[in-house]
């Protein structure tokens, strides 16, 4: 079974420092929810990884895979030559500036898994885990550029907790409880393009 997913996203940071962050791809258990570790075993000329050994989770199924990257100024390109369960796949990061100075990120995958799963529930796990990987980048990115903001919490006067439901948006929610039904999600504010299409 074949799923390509593409999702475009900007992240108010410039393309130079969103780039480093890509390179440092022994990092990417830290923002990839699918691999578990990451070892750079050939680089190029100028330090950029080159052939890279990966333990991953796919669906379910662990792997272990060998995977080259092809790396420019502006573009991270990379392929499964190896896998140990038979999986597949390659894809890029490609990165441009805006006009404000941010940098706009379009993030290509295409997986190939050989086992049998229907089509929809691959594109929709491949969909969720998409949307979770750029947000845990976003947040990976401005941690390593030194961007504050996420991690800062001004310190609040202690006061007790409310005993009766409180009005929160449009329904009613307990005072330091995540409304039922909904995960808790960061928003930041930018444009960001959900992954679309089968392949």
């Amino acid at each position: 079974m074949r799923t390509k997913t593409d999702h475009r996203f900007v992240i108010d940071i410039d393309p130079e420092q969103v780039m480093d962050a890509l390179l440092m791809v022994e990092q990417m258990p830290d923002w990839s929810p699918s691999h578990q570790d990451v070892r750079v075993a050939t680089r190029d000329k100028f330090g950029r990884p080159k052939r890279v050994y990966v333990s991953a989770t796919l669906m379910g199924r662990p792997d272990r895979q060998v995977v080259e990257y092809t790396c420019t100024e502006n573009r991270i390109e990379w392929r499964v030559s190896e896998s140990s369960a038979g999986a597949g796949g390659k894809g890029w990061f490609d990165l441009g500036e805006t006009e404000d100075g941010a940098t706009e990120v379009w993030y290509h995958s295409e997986i190939y898994l050989p086992i049998p799963a229907p089509g929809m529930i691959l594109k929709r796990s491949a969909k969720r885990e998409g949307e979770t990987m750029i947000t845990n980048f976003i947040a990976f990115v401005e941690s390593v550029t030194g961007i504050e903001g996420l991690a800062e919490v001004d310190e609040a006067p202690y006061t007790e907790p409310a005993t009766e439901y409180e009005q929160s948006g449009g329904g009613f929610v307990q005072p330091g409880y995540a409304q039922p039904g909904y995960a808790q999600r960061i928003d930041y504010g930018r444009n960001f393009e959900p992954g679309f299409g089968t392949a």
